[in-house]
């Protein structure tokens, strides 16, 4: 597996901190996806450079199951900078040439992000990491063949519900394969999506461009056609998506909602939620809305309304880590009207197309001072 940078981050930490374990038969099996290899056991090493308290560790990133052309990441951690001296380096031939690792500041640690060449065979390739020519550690890298440039849109296991967000993907990290410029085009989109390259998502590969485009809500049930364009308006491919608006009998079609409840955003959060709330004019309220089986379609336009409020309020969803395991959780801060009479002011959240409506109270006891 080969993991986004922030996942990558972590899990050198963990194999830092002795959490993980690194891979132990260099020969028949393949190394973990991270790996933290110490130092060499070479004559040399009781001279090697000045280090910090611990040994060096080799921490590799994007090496297994690699691509040539993909990004591979280096971090030798524990050597110091005035150890390293500034001279520190790989050598690989899944590389073609040295490597210079710098020294990054934030990760106290010297680094580099290597492509793999293009004209690189499918095997196991040795890694060493020297510093003033001493090896210090070693490890290896697993390329993969090429695989032909790749065009997908959506998941192909369920059909897609109007209006909901469709990820359109074009992989082209293959030898010869040149510019950034692609646009999908489609009549189930508001219009044409240019496809970017996400540096968090595809952090080792260069080549890989997405988008993630609603859409149209009012669209009839059907399969669609989605024409990826090149960097010249030429058509690359074209591939089809089923979209089906919900039907009686669909989970999603009532779903199962609970709300909306409310909460103090001075003093708690969602999950902290209430079914009834007092709160005093010109004040805030916080709005949670839970649907065991979301409309796809709505997600990014649920909004809850009411005559004491300023405005009306979109619920955003939750994905912070107090929803994980719950029921898809939406929420969002409403302003109180300033000059509101004390008593009971309907919110109200309407949902899955119109088909649901539900209505609590904010009880509003005097005008804030």
């Amino acid at each position: 597996m080969n993991w986004s940078k922030p996942l990558g981050v972590a899990a050198a930490g963990l194999a830092l901190c002795g959490c993980a374990t690194s891979a132990g038969n260099a020969g028949a099996k393949p190394s973990a996806p991270v790996t933290a290899h110490s130092a060499v056991p070479t004559a040399g090493t009781a001279n090697a450079p000045a280090t910090t308290s611990h040994k060096p560790q080799l921490i590799l990133n994007g090496q297994l199951d690699a691509r040539p052309g993909q990004l591979v990441s280096i971090l030798l951690d524990g050597v110091s900078r005035a150890g390293g001296h500034d001279a520190v380096t790989a050598e690989s031939h899944a590389f073609g040439r040295p490597v210079r690792l710098r020294w990054d500041k934030g990760d106290n640690a010297y680094e580099a992000l290597v492509p793999l060449a293009m004209t690189d065979r499918p095997g196991w390739y040795p890694l060493s990491v020297a510093v003033a020519d001493r090896t210090v550690a070693t490890d290896r890298i697993q390329v993969v063949p090429s695989v032909r440039p790749s065009f997908t849109v959506g998941v192909n296991w369920r059909v897609t519900r109007p209006g909901e967000p469709v990820t359109l993907r074009f992989d082209d990290l293959y030898p010869g394969e040149r510019g950034t410029d692609f646009t999908v085009r489609s009549t189930a989109l508001p219009g044409p999506v240019r496809l970017a390259h996400d540096n968090v998502i595809d952090y080792y590969d260069p080549r890989a461009f997405s988008a993630t485009p609603a859409l149209k809500p009012g669209l009839g049930d059907g399969a669609y056609a989605f024409e990826l364009y090149g960097p010249h308006g030429n058509r690359i491919a074209e591939k089809r998506l089923k979209v089906r608006a919900a039907r009686p009998g669909d989970p999603d079609y009532l779903g199962k909602p609970d709300g909306p409840d409310f909460y103090d955003p001075r003093k708690e959060y969602p999950g902290q939620d209430h079914h009834t709330i007092k709160v005093r004019a010109g004040d805030q309220v916080g709005i949670v809305w839970r649907d065991a089986y979301p409309d796809p379609g709505e997600e990014s336009r649920l909004i809850a309304t009411s005559p004491a409020f300023t405005h009306a309020v979109h619920l955003g969803r939750d994905t912070s880590k107090g929803a994980d395991g719950d029921d898809p959780r939406y929420f969002g801060t409403a302003g109180l009207r300033t000059g509101l009479e004390p008593g009971r002011y309907p919110v109200t959240v309407v949902s899955h197309h119109g088909r649901v409506t539900r209505t609590a109270y904010v009880i509003v006891t005097a005008v804030r001072k």
